[in-house]
């Protein structure tokens, strides 16, 4: 099994009317998606040994284009909509070896993604792993033809 859990934020103020930084962008678009392909490619040789073949990529639902109400953090939202159809690709050439990939929104997390720790947050991070370690355990149940796009409960999220 693999876990890929890396994002950065970048800012949540840009809007289309206002200055967009492009090199901000990039860097988030290199931790949040890129670095979870290069990861997963690394790695899959060593996954498709094991049993499970189960990558979990911890997404958001930020990433999803049928529910987006934001008009603004575009780094963020725009790299997790991408993670999630890199995730798709990774499952459909892997499916068919047994290989199953999972997209979990962690909650509202009390982090340090905004530089302080955001302790509005619904779930502490030990909160929050205990509930994605509960999906990992039932996995077999989300298995299918497309990823599993759901929040820690195990909700089924809109693409």
């Amino acid at each position: 099994m693999l876990i890929n859990n890396a994002a950065i934020l970048g800012s949540i103020t840009d809007h289309i009317r206002g200055p967009l930084n492009m090199a901000e962008m990039t860097e988030v678009f290199n931790v949040n998606t890129l670095g979870t392909l290069r990861v997963t490619h690394s790695l899959l040789p060593l996954l498709l040994q094991g049993q499970v073949k189960l990558i979990v990529d911890i997404s958001s639902e930020a990433g999803s284009i049928e529910q987006c109400s934001r008009d603004g953090w575009y780094a963020y939202c725009m790299s997790k909509a991408a993670l999630n159809m890199q995730a798709r690709l990774v499952h459909n050439g892997l499916k068919d070896e047994g290989g199953q990939v999972m997209l979990v929104h962690p909650g509202w997390v009390q982090s340090y993604m905004r530089g302080e720790l955001d302790v509005a947050a619904d779930l502490t991070p030990e909160q929050s792993a205990q509930h994605i370690a509960v999906l990992i355990d039932r996995h077999e149940q989300f298995k299918g033809d497309q990823p599993a796009y759901v929040d820690y409960k195990g909700e089924k999220l809109p693409w």
